[in-house]
């Protein structure tokens, strides 16, 4: 690690995922380079420290955080990182890196410019979209995608980034993929309002670090994000959450407009319905039925979140 001039921490938040926090924590295991500290943030229902006993050493620890929540895993997270630590990453538990993901990863922060804040992984099987011309045409209309890549739009949509062809700039970062300078964490926290798993903290964290910092996604620095299917039964309260946390970000940012983003529900919800009918998937249409009665609990005040998991 002596070519490279920061030393790195990364922090797995996990809840009930045992098998994927191994593969996980198998590919860290299997890097070229090694981080410097790893910290696991374990949420579960009952603590799985026994079952990922070997891969805990002198710089890979464990820390129970119960009740569980993303956010407040997160931040715990970084009350453990050890002195002398310059960049902190966070990693889902159900991602795995390529081989020599890190060793891309550092290389990049050991030749960019101070003005960066933040950098992610390439996410390499993210599905390349081909757009119709219709699909171009509605989500402008619904104001869920503009063609550009990377950005916030003010109805709070921010079409996906990766897999990226080149290292790219970006105004928001997906948050299980990133690695942060440790001043961008000691001068921002994320917002434990969002709770259980978190659909929006990422966007409402790294957007708010970009007013601030440059953003990046790393072509070199590669991984996969493989979750679990989602419960169809939970699909309707899923699509509540999602669009009660969009609703927060939008009121928290007063450049992103709540109009906009009601609009940009109602496009969302049609596009769910249209794909759940084609595609026979219920789960579609129940999130749409979801977002359309989140959209009306917002109008009475209600802005409770589930907290349960809505993957298998």
């Amino acid at each position: 690690m002596a070519e490279f001039r920061h030393r790195l921490a990364l922090i797995i938040p996990t809840r009930n995922r045992p098998v994927l926090l191994s593969n996980l924590l198998r590919s860290i295991k299997e890097q070229t380079i090694q981080p410097h500290q790893v910290i696991i943030v374990d949420g579960s229902d009952q603590p799985v420290e026994a079952e990922i006993q070997q891969f805990l050493s002198h710089n890979v620890s464990y820390l129970r955080v119960f009740p569980p929540s993303l956010t407040r895993q997160r931040n715990e997270g970084i009350k453990a990182v050890n002195d002398g630590i310059t960049l902190i990453g966070y990693l889902d538990d159900d991602t795995v890196l390529e081989r020599d993901a890190i060793e891309a990863m550092l290389y990049f922060w050991k030749h960019s410019p101070d003005d960066v804040g933040g950098s992610s992984f390439n996410i390499t099987n993210s599905p390349i979209r081909k757009a119709t011309l219709f699909t171009r045409l509605y989500e402008k209309l619904f104001c869920l995608n503009d063609g550009r890549q990377g950005v916030v739009l003010r109805s709070g949509a921010h079409p996906i980034i990766s897999p990226v062809l080149k290292d790219t700039y970006t105004q928001w970062l997906s948050g299980g993929v990133t690695v942060w300078r440790r001043q961008v964490l000691e001068e921002f926290k994320y917002d434990e309002w969002f709770s259980g798993g978190a659909y929006a903290e990422d966007i409402d964290f790294s957007y708010t670090a970009s007013r601030k910092y440059r953003l990046v996604v790393l072509r070199d620095a590669r991984l996969q994000h493989l979750p679990p299917p989602r419960v169809t039964g939970k699909c309707y309260s899923l699509g509540k959450t999602l669009v009660k946390q969009r609703y927060y970000l939008a009121k928290k940012h007063p450049e992103l407009s709540v109009l906009l983003l009601c609009w940009s529900t109602v496009g969302r919800s049609g596009s769910l319905i249209m794909g759940g009918i084609l595609g026979r998937n219920p789960g579609n249409i129940l999130t749409a039925f979801g977002q359309i009665t989140g959209l009306f609990e917002i109008l009475t005040g209600n802005l409770v979140q589930s907290n349960e998991e809505f993957r298998k």
